[in-house]
């Protein structure tokens, strides 16, 4: 029996990629469109870079994946402010020499200048995002106290028509970094398409929905990262039956005219 031919085609090799980039306006990065490489002051974690300058942020976040024995080589010090949250697993996190055991939803905020140490000594994979930016000091305003603690310890508000967690406390002018943890029951959207001058890096946590972004519709699911340029239209409702919770990153209380 003569064994048949599988010719391919450009008909029969697709994708399903569901990440889009519109320079300028937004981008949509799953997990599965994602590549790793590795930064000098880790050992054992893969880092995957979510949004950076070279998209045309103002800021830089990754997803750590660190490996059991993995973490960072040495004390880091760094002039830039930082934001850690656990997504998955468990890290020790030690803060000018005082150690923290951070599980799933564990936070920290550091301001420029702290020392700090990462390690993973379980036996599971621990994943964490990570934000980094240029603080921008205020002449006579002090530079807040590093923060670390759970979302799980911190109340949830409503806004809008949506619950939210204030995981720094932005309403002090000391902040210019504001991280909100945003929860939507079934059902619950924005009331209005927010248009604004603010950027965000928005982590989905849990559940799933759709982002409507500058005329787009986008269907978004748990670990999607989107990056919205600032006055990129937009707008956000869950679908299916349980909650969802993304983490919010936005830039705060301070003016423009750096880039006059």
């Amino acid at each position: 029996m003569q064994q048949e031919k599988i010719i391919l085609t450009e008909a029969n090799i697709a994708s399903s990629c569901r990440s889009f980039n519109k320079p300028g306006e937004y981008m949509l990065l799953p997990r599965s469109n994602r590549v790793e490489h590795c930064l000098p002051i880790f050992e054992g974690v893969d880092v995957q870079v979510l949004a950076s300058p070279v998209l045309g942020a103002k800021f830089v976040q990754h997803e750590l994946l660190v490996q059991p024995n993995g973490g960072t080589k040495a004390p880091v010090t760094e002039q830039l402010e930082h934001f850690m949250y656990v997504l998955e697993g468990q890290v020790t996190f030690e803060l000018e020499g005082k150690k923290h055991q951070l599980v799933d939803g564990g936070f920290c905020w550091l301001p420029p200048q702290a020392t700090f140490q990462l390690n993973n000594q379980g036996e599971e994979t621990a994943r964490l995002t990570w934000i980094q930016r240029k603080y921008e000091k205020i002449d006579g305003v002090a530079i807040p106290d590093p923060i670390v603690a759970n979302e799980k310890d911190v109340k949830a508000y409503p806004v809008d028509t949506y619950m939210e967690k204030h995981l720094t406390p932005y309403e002090e002018i000391g902040f210019d970094l504001g991280i909100n943890l945003q929860i939507f029951d079934p059902g619950v959207y924005f009331s209005f398409v927010e248009t604004h001058v603010i950027e965000h890096g928005l982590y989905m946590l849990y559940g799933q929905g759709l982002y409507w972004l500058n005329g787009d519709y986008m269907e978004v699911k748990k670990d999607d990262f989107i990056y919205m340029a600032p006055y990129c239209p937009q707008f956000f409702y869950p679908t299916g039956h349980d909650q969802s919770a993304y983490l919010l990153y936005k830039d705060v209380n301070r003016d423009y005219t750096q880039f006059l």
